[in-house]
């Protein structure tokens, strides 16, 4: 779960880490009295979950006798497939450095990594390969923050002493503690600016929360934004769903299944419509609103179903499928791979709706027969 920008400084704010003034609109109406309140010089900010807003043209800086007019235009924009609700209006900041640092988890080794950076305002990634010098790294204990000084060690490679490093340091271990105790993916400050009057300000904050310990971290009120409707009711169901630009829906009980099947549509020159994975716990209900879920994207024309059942029996998924196909006046073409507990009895009922099964193992098979079904069409 991304978060917006002001509501990332929100979280840093509580937790400790200086952030600039600033207001969040969704009104042009709203903008003449929030710039008032933040300065004479402000930044305009769209509110996307997105990045690259300042190459797209959704970051303006205004005085305030023209930030209604700014205003208006920032929220007529549409950025990467999402339309501009809400701006975020800050005091305009001059930065004498611009610095990174953040908490990531490493997909590769799933260690959690402090990153720190004397070059901010860019691309860590670009850093990295520009300049791999300026990137420092410290591998952090996910049950207990560093001792203060190891994190006094990194900050002082990037060249900080004094006061200065002191300010780092604590910004840095705040930082920690706060993406252990709202369970984040990632938590960064790009950039981390250092003040000509010795402040040191969040300039931007990208926040992702683990989907799978929402359960307990408890946001008051909405705290996140649902940018599209068919995500916003994949969280409701309890399925893990992106939606794509193709036409062929996607459902797996794994994200290696989903991935792989995707990348094998990818392949055969076909596009996936979605990622939509439902994990290990295959009931009935799941598989009907997962395939109604898919099927409510207009662009889909077919369906492929990649299920592997351990305990969990897979037969009850197959009649949830049925049972949605059944409401529809004109289904899609549907393929389905499914292996494990129950299989053969998942089989006949997926064949009794009208699906096409494959009993194969490798997903290559369940591939080719659905292209094989739209050549025929």
């Amino acid at each position: 779960m991304k978060l917006l920008e002001y509501q990332g400084k929100k979280l840093f704010e509580e937790n400790g880490i200086p952030v600039p003034g600033g207001r969040v609109i969704s009104g042009t109406d709203e903008a003449l009295e929030a710039a008032s309140s933040v300065g004479t010089e402000v930044a305009l900010k769209v509110q996307v979950p997105v990045g690259g807003r300042g190459k797209a043209g959704g970051i303006k800086l205004a005085a305030a006798d023209k930030v209604m007019e700014e205003a208006e235009k920032l929220l007529a924009m549409e950025i990467k497939g999402f339309s501009v609700d809400k701006l975020l209006i800050e005091e305009k900041i001059e930065a004498e450095q611009e610095l990174y640092l953040g908490v990531v988890v490493d997909t590769d080794s799933g260690n959690v990594i402090l990153l720190f950076s004397p070059t901010g305002g860019v691309d860590i990634e670009q850093v990295a390969a520009e300049s791999p010098d300026q990137v420092f790294r410290l591998t952090v204990d996910p049950f207990a923050i560093p001792p203060r000084y190891r994190l006094r060690y990194l900050i002082r490679q990037g060249g900080f002493q004094g006061k200065i490093l002191e300010k780092l340091t604590g910004i840095a271990e705040n930082l920690l503690q706060l993406a252990f105790k709202r369970d984040l993916l990632i938590a960064e400050i790009n950039p981390l600016m250092i003040l000509a009057d010795g402040r040191v300000l969040a300039g931007d904050a990208k926040v992702e929360v683990d989907d799978n310990a929402l359960f307990r971290q408890q946001f008051e009120g909405k705290f996140w934004e649902e940018q599209d409707e068919l995500e916003k009711e994949a969280r409701e169901i309890g399925v893990t769903y992106v939606k794509l630009d193709g036409n062929i829906g996607v459902i797996a009980s794994g994200a290696g299944l989903a991935m792989t099947t995707m990348d094998l549509l990818e392949e055969a020159g076909y596009r996936p419509a979605n990622f939509l994975e439902t994990g290990g716990g295959i009931t009935e209900d799941l598989l009907y609103h997962s395939f109604k879920l898919v099927c409510k994207n207009k662009g889909v024309h077919s369906v492929i179903i990649n299920l592997y059942g351990g305990v969990n029996p897979i037969e009850k998924g197959a009649k949830g499928v049925v049972r949605a196909m059944g409401e529809m006046t004109d289904p899609p073409v549907v393929v389905a791979k499914a292996l494990g507990n129950k299989q053969e009895e998942c089989w006949e009922v997926f064949k009794s709706g009208g699906v096409a099964v494959v009993t194969e193992v490798g997903t290559e098979a369940a591939v080719k027969e659905l292209l094989d079904l739209l050549d025929k069409k």
